[in-house]
């Protein structure tokens, strides 16, 4: 046997026997070492949940602001711009997701389809703790267009939403108004049950 090929498999054994000795561990837990574990009822209390959400709307507060810092910069140097999307790392680092070359070329409706479809691909494999998608779009009001920067964005621990922030340009500089937020069905990290919200 090659010297690379005993390595893997020493690697392979190692993990396999570091998953047996776990999975051991986690079932030879009784339930009387939860008695005062946040989930020893199986439930979380109010303020056990507000705690849960306030951690979400912190990470999502960071990736809002970094989508918005992008999205002005692009806007100033074109007065455009196109979607973008982040995700928030397990670490807590925030990365821009890129698309491939082709992507790159596609309109912006496709680009949203695949940053979604690339998102939802990673959030699965439990790699990100949260999402956003950034892009141009316009709503009515009052009979007038106006012109918004739309953000999806979605966090494991259970929060999911749609922002429309309206932007202007005045002088060549982006300003941006106040989100009106609404409630957008899970996407990324969850599949929606029928009857569910």
């Amino acid at each position: 046997m090659k010297l690379r090929s005993r390595i893997r498999y020493a690697t392979r054994t190692m993990i396999l026997s570091s998953a047996m000795v776990f999975s051991f561990t986690v079932y030879a837990q009784d339930a009387g070492d939860y008695q005062d574990h946040v989930l020893s009822d199986g439930k979380l209390s109010e303020q056990e949940l507000a705690a849960v959400v306030a951690v979400a709307q912190k990470d999502l507060k960071k990736m809002t602001e970094r989508s918005v810092e992008a999205v002005g910069d692009e806007m100033a140097a074109s007065g455009v711009f196109p979607p973008m999307a982040w995700m928030m790392m397990r670490n807590g680092e925030i990365k821009a997701m890129k698309l491939g070359e082709s992507g790159e070329e596609a309109p912006g409706n496709i680009k949203v389809i695949m940053y979604r479809a690339g998102l939802k691909s990673i959030a699965r494999r439990n790699e990100i703790h949260a999402a956003l998608i950034a892009y141009p779009g316009q709503i009515e009001k009052d009979g007038e267009q106006i012109r918004i920067m739309a953000i999806e964005h979605e966090h494991r621990l259970g929060v999911s939403g749609l922002k429309l922030i309206p932007v202007t340009l005045s002088a060549g500089e982006p300003e941006f108004g106040d989100a009106m937020s609404q409630e957008k069905p899970f996407q990324i990290f969850y599949d929606e049950k029928k009857g569910h919200s």
